[in-house]
């Protein structure tokens, strides 16, 4: 009896394994790709950590900050970013408030004139604005990208971008061995001197250096956007740029309608004129070698003259010279004639 109970609990241990089975494999499978996924994300986090403790310490550098990101505390970030906001540094002179910042975004202020009703902006959107005028069927970057215009003949084979990116050409001249980037980037080359210790940028970015008087009381910044100031000037209603949109004004002239740059890329105009340039040049290569072609013979021939003739002329001119200061020869003290030419 006991052994038959044993052979039918059998099977039912065989169906819990199977099912043990199905459902564990699964897990398992989900469990090893999220394993793979992790680890592809934790190299992905390495290489971003490197890449930004690399410009971290270039900013570092140029803040003049000694301690690293990676090492600073909460605290020393929140220090660092009070020191860079103190009223004396640019940062804090331009967000401070009645600073450039602040006078650029008051009521009334730049932003307010560009943005209010009837506006520089409102006027550029404006249907039949200068938006409208530059992207309509005909507008002149209708006619820059349209096939056989500027674009297409730039970009075709054998056009400036080919040329500029074929084997042996400016782009390849840039990128080689000892070429232009190549000295830019090297050993104490120029972007090494720019950054290195009392360099340039050290100099810009110092206190009561460049970037420090720009953004000081009184300074650059403080008179482009105070009050009466040359931002406050072109934005103010009636002033330069509004004269400029205003229809019949300088960008009307350039980007309307037969406007400058319309007669600059039509059939036959500068463009055009530009491109038949190469044309032009070996024309005029030709008519020079014609010439020099035509000149060399007649030197040949003066070569070639008895050189009795030649001193004979030399020697005449001299005497005639004299004579004439002289005011009269023999001759012509008795009456007689002058000489006459000299035989050869």
């Amino acid at each position: 009896m006991d052994s038959v109970v044993i052979l039918s609990l059998r099977p039912l241990r065989w169906a819990a394994m199977d099912l043990k089975g199905i459902v564990t494999t699964p897990l398992r499978v989900a469990f090893s790709t999220a394993d793979a996924a992790m680890s592809a994300i934790e190299g992905g986090v390495a290489v971003t950590r490197f890449a930004v403790q690399n410009v971290d310490s270039e900013v570092s550098n140029a803040l003049h900050v000694e301690a690293g990101m990676s090492s600073a505390t909460p605290m020393q970030l929140l220090q660092r970013l009070a020191s860079l906001l103190e009223p004396d540094r640019p940062v804090g002179i331009i967000l401070s408030r009645g600073g450039p910042l602040d006078r650029v975004l008051k009521p009334t202020g730049v932003v307010d004139r560009l943005t209010e009703p009837g506006g520089m902006l409102e006027k550029l959107t404006a249907p039949g604005g200068l938006l409208d005028q530059v992207t309509k069927d005909d507008s002149p970057i209708t006619r820059l990208t349209s096939e056989g215009g500027p674009l297409d003949r730039l970009t075709r084979p054998g056009g400036v971008v080919d040329q500029i990116t074929e084997s042996e050409g400016v782009l390849e001249r840039l990128t080689s061995e000892g070429g232009v980037i190549d000295k830019l980037t090297a050993p104490d080359g120029v972007l090494e001197k720019l950054m290195t210790k009392d360099g340039v940028l050290d100099k810009l970015t110092e206190k009561g250096g460049v970037l420090d008087k720009l953004a000081a009381k009184d300074g650059v910044l403080d008179k482009l956007t105070g009050q009466d100031g040359l931002i406050d000037k072109l934005t103010e209603p009636g002033g330069i740029i509004d004269r400029a949109i205003a229809d019949g004004g300088i960008v009307d002239q350039l980007l309307g309608q037969e406007g400058a740059i319309e007669r600059a890329i039509a059939p036959g105009g500068t463009l055009d004129a530009v491109s038949q340039l190469p044309d032009v040049v070996a024309e005029l290569n030709e008519a020079v070698a014609l010439m020099t072609a035509a000149v060399n013979p007649m030197s040949d021939l003066v070569n070639r003259l008895p050189k009795r003739i030649l001193k004979g002329r030399e020697g005449r001119e001299p005497r005639r010279a004299s004579s004439s200061s002289d005011g009269a020869g023999p001759d012509a003290a008795n009456g007689g004639p002058s000489d006459g030419p000299e035989l050869l």
